[in-house]
């Protein structure tokens, strides 16, 4: 949002004003919240994204969660599913081989 107002609504000269755009913006986040939070994504498997790494290593760590994204359930449950879709589909494939060989 702020990259929006920044390109959209202001003047160039506004832009540079350190008062208003800082280099570096500090949040403030409960952390009872942000572990609920963290769980929760790691248990829909919505947390093992390949953006932000070593940032969200550090915020796993502070916030005292193991995470084992190798073995993690939910993608090992999502892997059993497309497996057995794959031998579906292999099956599938060899039927239309014996078809079209006919």
């Amino acid at each position: 949002i702020l990259a929006e107002i920044e390109l959209f609504y202001l003047l160039p000269h506004q832009r540079r004003w350190q008062t208003w755009f800082p280099e570096v913006i500090h949040y403030y986040a409960d952390i009872d919240k942000t572990r609920r939070e963290v769980e929760r994504l790691i248990k829909e498997g919505k947390w093992d994204t390949k953006e932000f790494a070593e940032m969200r290593e550090k915020l796993l760590k502070e916030l005292q969660i193991k995470h084992d994204p190798i073995n993690n359930e939910v993608v090992l449950k999502k892997l059993s599913v497309l497996e057995g879709k794959l031998e579906k589909l292999e099956k599938l494939e060899k039927l239309l081989e014996e078809i079209h060989a006919k």
